[in-house]
């Protein structure tokens, strides 16, 4: 049965709840089949992952996604799930995996399907359910490296001040490239924590092994779109003052003294902007 998530905390990018409510006893008109194809071996953490379909990306709330009632078998080499939806255009289709060691209700995206626009423009895959087509079938990918984290990185984040009143989200996060736009946010992204919560507040962010070149402290207000984030600070280069540290990181380390400061009044200008946007409109 299909349900839709009564908003209690932010997602992420990533971003997941701990209630929900159903729909309803009355059976969903349409139907998206969805074969997934795993490759890699799942992180001995893995608690669950999750089908999740978005009519609008980015969301504004949780309660505008669906997902699957039950967890995805873990430890297979490929699965078929269907989710019953109602009629109606779909921006996005991802997998969420959740983590047992995970400390606040949020979680990673394990698989978001990605086609180029005719303007050439990259976004979400996106699909159609009407009484003349009312099923919709899509493979899916995901890769278990994503989530094998094997090395970390670790430093504490100086905030210029308290948090804001209005504060939905704080997360520090790692990214292979710097992202430029919201689905970059979450395509680019190599992990993400959204506990942040203290000033200071130490972080130590497991992440897959490799080249990471951004590393960043994120904000979202409320009310803002789930994958709205205004950048707080990052963690930069020392001899390059302004511009971001890159770092290769080997297996099994941990790469300690990555401290970021955190500029609150970038989250005011963020918010300045957004409202004088809405009062344009």
């Amino acid at each position: 049965m299909v349900k839709r998530y009564v908003f209690t905390t932010l997602l992420a990018a990533l971003l997941v709840v701990g209630c929900s409510s159903d729909h309803g006893l009355a059976p969903q008109p349409g139907r998206l089949v969805v074969d997934v194809f795993f490759r890699g071996t799942p992180p001995p953490t893995t608690q669950g992952i999750y089908l999740i379909v978005a009519p609008q990306f980015p969301p504004h709330a949780i309660n505008e996604l669906y997902h699957s009632s039950n967890s995805l078998p873990i430890g297979r080499d490929s699965v078929r799930t269907v989710i019953d939806l109602p009629y109606g255009h779909y921006d996005a289709i991802s997998l969420w995996w959740y983590s047992t060691e995970t400390k606040s209700n949020l979680a990673d995206v394990l698989a978001l399907p990605i086609v180029q626009d005719s303007t050439g423009l990259w976004q979400p895959m996106s699909f159609d359910l009407t009484r003349s087509t009312p099923s919709s079938y899509v493979q899916l990918y995901p890769d278990w490296n994503k989530v094998n984290r094997d090395a970390s990185l670790e430093g504490t984040i100086t905030f210029s001040g308290p948090f804001p009143k209005n504060t939905l989200a704080t997360a520090v996060a790692a990214y292979a490239y710097e992202p430029k736009s919201n689905i970059e946010y979450l395509t680019y992204m190599k992990s993400i924590d959204f506990s942040v919560g203290t000033n200071p507040y130490h972080y130590k962010l497991p992440i897959r092994s490799g080249t990471v070149n951004y590393v960043v402290v994120l904000w979202l207000p409320e009310r803002a779109a789930m994958t709205g984030f205004t950048e707080l600070g990052i963690l930069e280069d020392p001899a390059q003052p302004g511009a971001p540290l890159k770092l290769r990181i080997k297996t099994g380390e941990t790469r300690t003294g990555l401290d970021i400061r955190a500029d609150w009044s970038k989250a005011e200008q963020a918010v300045w902007s957004a409202a004088g946007k809405e009062g344009r409109e």
